[in-house]
C-alpha cells in the first residue's frame, strides 16, 4: 500500500513539474516575441535618421531577427529538463513492464504447482472413492500450496571455453541457470555472457556467478525452497564453508551467495556429475557462442541481428537456422528443442512453422544438434523409410538394431544354402547370428520349436498376464502402456486396441473399448 502511495504522489509531482515547465516555455516565448518587436521598432527608428530612400526602404523590410541571433533563450534549459521528464517517465514506465511480467511468472508458476499437487491427490484418492465421488472433486486454485512449499532444483553451470576467432583462439565465458519443479519441468532459464579479466581462478568466478544470478532469479519468482546441483567441486566446497578462498572477488561473491542464501527457507547444494547439469550447460554453451560470433561480427564491420519469431529474440545470424525447403528462419535453441521433442515421440522432425510439412534434412541439422540426437535422428529416419512388413530388428537384446528384409539378405549372401534355408542371417550392427523364422538368437542344430523353452515361456505369459502386458498380432511383440491412451502404435506399424487388440484402420477403432482413462493420463 505504501509503495501504491509513493507512486501516485510521484506521478503528481512529475504532472505538476510539466505543467509548470509549459506555462514557463509560454512565458518565455512571450517574451521573446516581445523582444523582437522591440528590437524591429528600435531598428525603424534608426533608419528613419538615414538621408537615403533605398536605405530607408531595405530597412523597413527588415526581417524579424532571431532570438538564438541576440541573446541565449532560458527555454533552452526549460526543454532539457523537458526531455530529462520523459526519459524518467519512460524508464518508470519499462519498470512497471518488469514488474508486471514477473507478477505473471509468479503466477503461472503457482498455478503449475497448483496443477501437479491437485494431480498427485487424485492419484492418492482409493478406487472406490473415486468411484462414488471422483466426477465432484476439486480444488479450486489458492487453496493448495504455493510455491513457498514446493521445493525446486536449480541447475547451474558457470562455462570457461577457448573459441577459435578470426584463426585466433580467445577465451569466452558464459552462464547457464535452470530452474525445474520436482518432475524437472523447467519453470524459468538464463543464459548470459561473462566478461573475462584475465585474472586467476576465472573458472570458480564465473561458476559462482552463475549461481549468484539462479539464486536471484529464484528470489525474484518468490520460490523459498531450493536444492542447488552444481558440477564444480570447489563451489560446492564454498557452498557448503569447506571451502577457503584467498581471491577477493570469489571472497566478496561468496559473502553475497551466503545473503542470498538467508533468503530462503531451505536451501541444500548437491554435487553432480556434469551429465546432471548439461540443460545448464549447453545455455552457458550457447552464451558462449553467441559473444564469439558477436565479437567476430564486430571486428567485421557487421552486427547483423534477426528475431527469431518463437522465442522473439534477437539472434546473430550466424545462430540463425534456414530451412532448405521453405526457408523458414529460426534460432538454433529452438530449433534443437522442436527436433528433440518431436524426436521423443518417435516422429519425423518437420519445420516448426504453422501448416509447414517441410521435413528437415538431417545433415543441415548437424550444426545444432548433438550428436546423441543425431543418431536418435538417424534412427528414426530409417525406420520411417523401410515399410512395416519389411522391417527386422536383431533379437540380440544389448543390439535390437533395425534392418530391412532385403538389407539382411544381402548380409547372408556368402552363406550357404543350407545355413539359409534354415533361417541363419546375421546382424549388421553386432555381425551376430540369428534366426530369421522365429526371430530368436541362432540356435545351432536345433529346430524353431524345440529351441523354444516352454518353461520360460509360460512364465513370461503368466508376467505378460500379471502386468497386463498385449502382444501385437503381427509381429509378436510384448507392449506395455505407460500412460496415454488405448491406441497403439507399434514399433512394426501395426495399429491396436490395448484392451481387446482388435486393430485401429485409418486412426479409427473398429471395436466399442473406451479410448482412454484418466488414471492413465493423469500420471506422476
Amino acid at each position: 500500500m505504501e509503495d501504491v502511495d509513493d507512486d501516485t504522489e510521484l506521478l503528481i509531482l512529475l504532472s505538476e513539474q510539466r505543467r509548470e515547465l509549459t506555462a514557463a516555455i509560454a512565458a518565455d516565448f512571450d517574451l521573446d516575441f516581445a523582444f523582437q518587436l522591440q528590437m524591429q521598432e528600435a531598428i525603424k527608428l534608426s533608419s528613419t535618421s538615414q538621408p537615403s530612400s533605398s536605405s530607408s526602404s531595405s530597412s523597413s523590410h527588415q526581417p524579424f531577427l532571431f532570438l538564438s541571433e541576440v541573446t541565449d533563450s532560458p527555454s533552452g534549459i526549460a526543454h532539457l529538463i523537458a526531455e530529462e521528464i520523459d526519459k524518467f517517465e519512460l524508464e518508470r514506465n519499462d519498470r512497471e513492464l518488469v514488474e508486471a511480467e514477473t507478477r505473471n511468472m509468479k503466477e503461472n508458476l503457482n498455478r503449475l504447482i497448483h496443477d501437479q499437487v491437485f494431480a498427485r491427490q487424485i492419484l492418492d484418492v482409493p478406487e472406490a472413492e473415486w468411484i462414488r465421488t471422483g466426477d465432484y472433486i476439486e480444488k479450486p486454485y489458492g487453496l493448495l500450496p504455493s510455491s513457498n512449499e514446493e521445493v525446486f532444483r536449480v541447475y547451474v553451470k558457470g562455462l570457461v571455453s577457448d573459441e577459435t576467432v578470426m584463426n585466433v583462439k580467445m577465451p569466452f565465458a558464459g552462464i547457464g541457470v535452470a530452474i525445474c519443479d520436482t518432475s524437472d519441468c523447467c519453470v524459468f532459464e538464463l543464459r548470459k555472457p561473462y566478461l573475462l579479466g584475465g585474472n586467476e581462478g576465472e573458472g570458480d568466478l564465473v561458476e559462482l556467478k552463475a549461481l549468484t544470478e539462479a539464486l536471484n532469479a529464484a528470489v525474484t519468482l518468490g520460490i523459498k525452497r531450493v536444492h542447488i546441483f552444481c558440477d564444480s567441486n570447489s563451489v560446492y566446497q564454498h557452498l557448503t564453508g569447506k571451502g577457503h578462498a584467498t581471491n577477493n572477488k570469489i571472497v566478496t561473491l561468496i559473502d553475497e551467495l551466503n545473503l542470498i542464501q538467508r533468503k530462503f527457507a531451505h536451501c541444500s547444494p548437491f554435487l553432480v556429475a556434469q551429465n546432471n547439469v548439461k540443460f545448464a550447460c549447453q545455455l552457458a554453451r550457447d552464451a558462449i557462442v553467441s559473444q564469439a560470433n558477436k565479437f567476430v561480427e564486430n571486428n567485421s564491420g557487421k552486427t547483423l541481428l534477426e528475431e527469431c519469431t518463437i522465442c522473439f529474440e534477437s539472434t546473430y545470424i550466424a545462430q540463425i537456422f534456414s530451412i532448405n525447403k521453405c526457408e523458414h528462419r529460426y534460432c538454433f535453441s529452438c530449433m534443437r528443442k522442436h527436433v528433440e521433442a518431436k524426436l521423443h515421440q518417435g516422429k519425423l522432425p518437420e519445420c516448426p512453422h504453422e501448416g509447414c510439412k517441410s521435413e528437415l534434412e538431417i545433415e543441415s541439422c548437424k550444426k545444432f544438434l548433438e550428436p546423441k540426437l543425431y543418431d536418435i535422428m538417424s534412427s528414426v529416419i530409417k525406420e520411417a523409410s523401410i515399410p512395416p512388413s519389411e522391417k527386422v530388428y536383431c533379437p540380440i537384446s544389448s543390439c535390437s538394431a533395425l534392418m530391412s528384409k532385403t538389407e539382411v539378405q544381402e548380409l547372408a549372401a556368402n552363406f550357404s544354402r543350407v545355413a539359409l534355408e534354415a533361417g541363419m542371417r546375421s546382424c549388421g550392427k553386432c555381425l551376430r547370428l540369428f534366426c530369421i523364422n522365429c526371430n530368436a538368437p541362432w540356435h545351432y542344430n536345433i529346430n524353431c520349436s524345440n529351441y523354444k523353452q516352454p518353461e520360460n515361456e509360460a512364465k513370461l505369459k503368466s508376467l505378460a498376464t500379471r502386468k497386463l502386458w498385449r502382444q501385437c498380432i503381427k509381429c509378436r511383440n510384448l507392449v506395455e502402456l505407460a500412460e496415454g491412451c488405448y491406441h497403439i502404435y507399434c514399433r512394426c506399424g501395426y495399429e491396436f486396441c490395448y484392451t481387446c487388440g482388435a486393430e485401429w484402420i485409418q486412426k479409427k477403432a473398429t471395436c466399442r473399448c473406451p479410448i482412454w482413462d484418466e488414471r492413465n493420463i493423469i500420471y506422476r
